[in-house]
């Protein structure tokens, strides 16, 4: 007898919430006791990309791929507007309501929003709003200017309403300048608010907002259009802040722990204050130009924010060598930093350490010192042109860690760079390399195969990862042949003086998630029935591999 059906609503509704939202779903068609309580349930989700109402831009011409969205979208809007009636008339409970959709017109949209706005705003029970609107000039055969100001939808005074919001999320073609100019904004049980490509028009709009919402411990603000300066004060529950695309910034705020800043407009280097946030613990600095990353400022850095754990540095402007010395940090990341040539890293408590790269500029040496060799080691590359093998392994010479991570991006018709001279020199073949990460979409055969030599003759991972969605089809095939050893000939190595890597390759073993193919064979089949593109679904395909030169 199936007991918990009868167990109070409010308790199956705690049930759902804490299963993923299409899982919850499902559970409608279990019985007619839970297909009321999912009637009921109080989380409403309505996202258009995740149901398929989206028009890609290759069939924007269609006249009859253009008809079929315009389907699509008014479904979808008809069922946004019957569930929400529907809570309404039952004088059902909304506690959360989030809303994305990727096809929003200026001109015919708006009421339809309106109407939702204010039954969600009068719901005494809400406490999260997700609005996302994206305004696309392609998505219904014509074409208009999506950027003006006058395309941004207001956002209604009935979300003023909504005491109860304990957070609020708006993201694209949204204006709110008017709301806060007009309406004394007060959210006191506030804790998340993000901002994000929102029209705010004016800084005392964004003081206003922040002063009526005390409670705040998470905050985000990007690209907020009419914001050039953010000042965040007087939030003494905040723990969390995310800061992008402002000229000048000012953050007092001492219970502050994380902290991410971006800039990429270089035009107008970015004006930084942040010296009061003494309990500072992560740091994450993005294309800020007006930073310069030296030795003294690194001293000055852990000096300011003496509990810091976690720094990383995206496209910024470095000296050529650096000295990172610190008792307490525990991670550590290069990205785009291509100004760096050698980087020591003096830091006892460190834990892992990432560094970005691309073909165009040498990696920079990183070493160690009085690190654990425990450390978890994480290097990507992205190649766009030159893949040089011997270059990459150098780089890893003095990479004292045993758990190291290589990614490899490696984009279509890049040319391989191998010196079969050096590699028969190398006696063990950077044993240290416990995954490697592949994105492959070359499509010439001769060259994958020159590829998977290459990476094989350089690396011996314990780990293949592959991700089905950015490796062309023919990669993952001949990958899979020469895996399962299945042409002995064609890999046998009696016209090269070299060892083939093929001879220390013990076994193979296959995992895959979600957890479907266990062996190569039913990776094969895979391949003859997945379509492997960006619109497929994730799939990840790792090889635990079993060398006879391991130690």
């Amino acid at each position: 007898m199936d007991k918990i059906s009868d167990l109070p609503k409010i308790i199956l509704h705690d049930i759902l919430s804490r299963l993923p939202y299409k899982d919850a779903a499902r559970t409608s068609v279990l019985s007619k006791a839970w297909h009321e309580t999912w009637s009921s349930f109080p989380i409403l989700v309505f996202h258009g990309f995740d149901q398929g109402v989206f028009l890609r831009f290759e069939d924007t011409n269609d006249p009859l791929k253009i008809q079929d969205h315009r389907r699509k979208v008014n479904n979808f809007l008809n069922s946004v507007d019957r569930t929400l009636v529907r809570f309404h008339h039952h004088g059902f409970a909304i506690k959360e309501f989030s809303l994305s959709m990727m096809f929003f017109h200026p001109q015919f949209m708006p009421h339809r929003v309106d109407r939702w706005m204010k039954i969600v705003g009068e719901s005494s029970s809400i406490q999260v709003l997700k609005l996302e609107l994206k305004v696309v000039d392609h998505c219904f055969g014509f074409k208009f200017y999506s950027d003006t100001v006058d395309n941004y939808y207001c956002l209604p005074s009935d979300v003023v309403k909504a005491k109860s919001l304990t957070e609020l999320k708006l993201s694209g073609k949204i204006r709110v300048d008017k709301l806060f100019a007009n309406h004394r904004i007060r959210f006191p049980l506030l804790r998340i608010l993000s901002l994000i490509d929102v029209y705010l028009g004016h800084e005392q709009a964004m003081e206003d907002l922040i002063s009526g919402c005390p409670m705040i411990e998470d905050l985000k603000l990007e690209n907020c259009v009419g914001l050039e300066n953010v000042k965040v004060h007087d939030l003494p529950k905040l723990k969390s802040a995310k800061l992008s695309g402002f000229h000048e910034i000012d953050v007092d705020v001492l219970s502050l722990e994380f902290l991410q800043i971006t800039n990429d407009d270089t035009e107008f280097p970015c004006d930084i204050n942040i010296d009061k946030c003494r309990n500072l613990k992560v740091l994450l600095l993005k294309a800020v130009s007006s930073v310069f990353v030296s030795n003294q400022w690194l001293l000055e850095l852990f000096d300011k924010f003496p509990f810091l754990e976690r720094l990383e540095l995206c496209c910024c402007i470095t000296s050529e060598s650096l000295m990172i010395s610190s008792s307490r940090l525990k991670v550590l990341s290069f990205q785009a930093c291509f100004e760096l040539k050698e980087a020591k890293i003096d830091a006892p408590n460190l834990e892992s350490c990432r560094y970005f790269g691309t073909h165009r500029h040498m990696p920079a040496a990183i070493s160690f010192v009085n690190c654990s060799n425990q450390v978890e080691f994480d290097a990507v590359f992205a190649i766009e042109f030159r893949l040089d093998l011997e270059w990459i392994r150098a780089f890893f010479q003095h990479i004292e860690p045993r758990n190291v991570t290589l990614s490899l991006k490696i984009m279509k018709d890049s040319s391989i760079v191998l010196n079969e001279d050096v590699l028969q020199n190398v006696q063990v073949p950077l044993l240290r390399i416990k995954q490697l990460n592949l994105w492959a979409d070359e499509e010439t055969q001769d060259l994958c195969v020159l590829l998977i030599n290459g990476l094989f003759w350089s690396f011996r991972p314990a780990i293949v990862s592959l991700n089905l969605k950015f490796c062309s089809r023919i990669f993952v095939k001949l990958l899979l042949e020469r895996l399962r050893c299945s042409n002995e000939k064609e890999r046998c190595c009696s016209s090269s003086q070299m060892k083939c890597w093929w001879h220390d390759l013990k076994d193979v073993k296959v995992k895959s998630s979600p957890k479907k193919y266990e062996n190569l064979s039913d990776c094969e089949t895979l391949l003859d029935s997945l379509p492997i593109n960006l619109y497929s679904p994730d799939l990840q395909l790792n090889f635990q591999l079993e060398w006879d030169s391991l130690q």
